[in-house]
């Protein structure tokens, strides 16, 4: 990957423009590569295409052709004389397409955390958005309650409490979880946070769910939970909300960082971080929340599994 070439997009590139190209242009002509590399329609763009004309406006002729050549596509005519990009990679030349489109978002995104922090929060704000969040949870936990009390039998026995990892809201959606994944990897920067993912799991949210949304997705809808592993001692905790067919991505939740620290003598040595809390907007990339916990942590927040286990 060339990264005076990257330096080069982002300075010629307004940001918003360059992120909205890549997360709806370029990952999905990547997306459609690597989920059917034999299909020739794919291996084909014209320029003149009215999504990706309107969608590439705002950005120079040397970028667009920039971003074209760094998945691998060629700039050349067809047999009438029309513009077209042509896929002259292969399957080994995508991992390096993805990492430069991964790059690309990285440099973005932390031009645009860098001006969100700028902005000051205030402790009223603050409190405010903390007593919403608890409202939220409350509001939750009554529903779970009700439907608890719904199951309850008259008889002398105790009921059997309900589990928020209620086994059967993730055995009668298995036959989901191909699609969901799918749907995930086709939409749009998603992608990036799935292609090598692990410990990926789906579930209805019938029983409760991990993450309370403000979209407000109903008890039949699903629940996608993965860990990306980057670098040494890294890890990253997504969830994801689905439309109950799985047709659909409603919704990225928080994006929650851990890493374990094995550096002898610094502070938490030998245990795991949880050094980042970040939400952002799958459509165009902003950043619409981030917080830096920075204090040490057993646990995933979504699955609840030990780190121990994760990154084994």
């Amino acid at each position: 990957m060339d990264f005076a070439e990257v330096d080069r997009i982002l300075e010629q590139s307004p940001p918003d423009a360059l992120n909205r190209a890549v997360s709806t242009v370029f990952r999905r002509l990547l997306a459609n590569i690597l989920l059917e590399p034999e299909n020739p329609k794919y291996h084909v763009v014209r320029e003149e295409n009215k999504f990706i004309r309107d969608t590439l406006k705002p950005l120079s002729s040397n970028v667009i052709e920039a971003l074209f050549t760094g998945i691998g596509f060629k700039r050349t005519q067809n047999a009438n004389s029309e513009v077209i990009y042509v896929f002259t990679g292969s399957s080994e030349n995508i991992k390096e397409a993805d990492c430069f489109l991964s790059h690309l978002e990285d440099r973005i995104e932390k031009g645009q955390g860098k001006e969100a922090e700028m902005h000051f929060v205030s402790p009223e704000a603050k409190r405010n958005k903390e007593r919403e969040e608890r409202r939220q949870q409350i509001l939750q936990q009554i529903h779970r309650d009700a439907e608890k009390r719904q199951g309850e039998t008259t008889g002398s026995e105790p009921p059997t409490p309900i589990s928020a990892f209620y086994p059967d809201d993730y055995t009668l959606v298995e036959n989901l979880i191909e699609k969901s994944r799918q749907t995930l990897l086709n939409t749009g920067r998603v992608r990036n946070f799935l292609f090598e993912g692990r410990h990926f799991t789906l579930r209805r949210m019938v029983h409760g769910r991990v993450y309370i949304c403000k979209e407000g997705c109903g008890t039949d809808f699903l629940e996608a939970h993965w860990h990306l592993f980057t670098g040494k001692n890294l890890m990253y905790s997504y969830v994801a909300h689905l439309s109950p067919d799985a047709s659909t991505m409603m919704h990225l939740g928080v994006e929650h960082g851990y890493q374990y620290n094995s550096l002898p003598g610094t502070k938490n040595f030998r245990r795991t971080v949880h050094f980042s809390a970040k939400r952002i907007n799958e459509a165009n990339g902003s950043l619409e929340y981030i917080e830096h916990p920075d204090r040490p942590s057993e646990t995933c927040i979504y699955c609840g599994k030990p780190f121990s286990e994760l990154f084994l």
